[in-house]
């Protein structure tokens, strides 16, 4: 009778250790799958060789700010000013690639006629993203609402006129003057509300990957603190930033409030990146050689993701 209870308590051990084994097996299988998954997921973020939408690449060029918001002041003055000299270096360089096709938002202090024409013609639906509620984010309540709408309006415009990228460019601003000597740089920005968040993202990285052939990252290069969760399940924060690349919700790239005023009928939506291309006040910029060389990189960047 002993030896039968050794028996009986023996055989469940045994029961119990294979029970073990084989839910071990199974767990280890869903992991193997969730990172193969995963993994697939994140290639397939990264591919290049995005192909346009048409014969040629179309690319909606955003000087960024206007005569009116200014931005940022520095050794080489406005940020709208040094904007449009650099989306002009830019288009000169497009001209002489028939393979590109290009609208600028403005070339001059204000938006140009398409950008008004769209504004106004398209008012109720861009009032109605305005309007949108949305907890988890901000805008920049040092604008006023009209000059939100414009945003919006760049961005919408690019979105129905079927353009490939959205490009707009900028210049970064260092706060403490005791900093300016010392700090240079450029990093890249897109947005985790946008429809075309995978192509952005290849995007930026081909032009961050150029840019640093002859620029420094910028040291002051931050995330957004309202980016959802879900975005670092495939991204790692610190390195993202050593790549010269922050992920924020912007209105011109694309933000919570018009992805819930969208989210039922949201069906199409344009690859954009921000490009802060260096800081206002470092006067080696100042140059249109300077602007030449940031533009050509840029540029390079595009045919490599584009054509090549």
């Amino acid at each position: 009778m002993k030896n039968r209870n050794y028996f009986i308590i023996f055989s469940a051990i045994i029961i119990v250790l294979i029970i073990v084994a084989f839910v071990s097996l199974i767990v280890a299988a869903n992991d193997n799958i969730k990172i193969e998954n995963d993994s697939s997921i994140y290639n397939n973020l990264i591919r290049t060789n995005i192909k346009p939408k048409s014969s040629k690449v179309k690319i909606l060029i955003d000087p960024g700010h206007n005569v009116i918001t200014k931005g940022s002041v520095g050794w080489l003055g406005y940020e709208y000013y040094m904007t449009l000299r650099l989306a002009k270096q830019l288009t000169a360089i497009l001209d002489e690639d028939n393979r590109f096709e290009y609208l600028l938002s403005r070339e001059g202090d204000y938006y140009s006629r398409p950008i008004k024409e769209y504004m106004t013609n398209n008012y109720g639906k861009l009032l109605g993203i305005y309007g949108a509620k949305a907890e988890n984010t901000y805008r920049d309540t040092n604008m006023a609402r009209y000059q939100i709408l414009e945003l919006y309006a760049i961005r919408n415009y690019a979105i129905d006129n079927n353009f490939d990228l959205l490009l707009s460019l900028h210049f970064d601003y260092m706060p403490y003057i005791s900093r300016r000597a010392k700090t240079e740089g450029f990093h890249v920005i897109v947005s985790p509300y946008n429809g075309e968040f995978n192509a952005s993202m290849q995007v930026a990285r081909k032009i961050s990957e150029k840019m640093q052939e002859n620029y420094k990252i910028s040291p002051t290069i931050a995330y957004d603190r309202y980016i959802p969760e879900t975005v670092w399940n495939f991204y790692d924060r610190n390195g993202l930033l050593k790549e010269g690349i922050a992920i924020r919700g912007l209105i011109v790239l694309g933000d919570e409030f018009e992805f819930i005023y969208n989210k039922n009928t949201f069906s199409k939506d344009v690859p954009s990146v921000m490009v802060e291309a260096g800081f206002i006040h470092d006067w080696r910029l100042g140059g249109n050689k300077a602007l030449k060389e940031i533009s050509t990189k840029i540029y390079e960047a595009l045919t490599n993701i584009y054509i090549n």
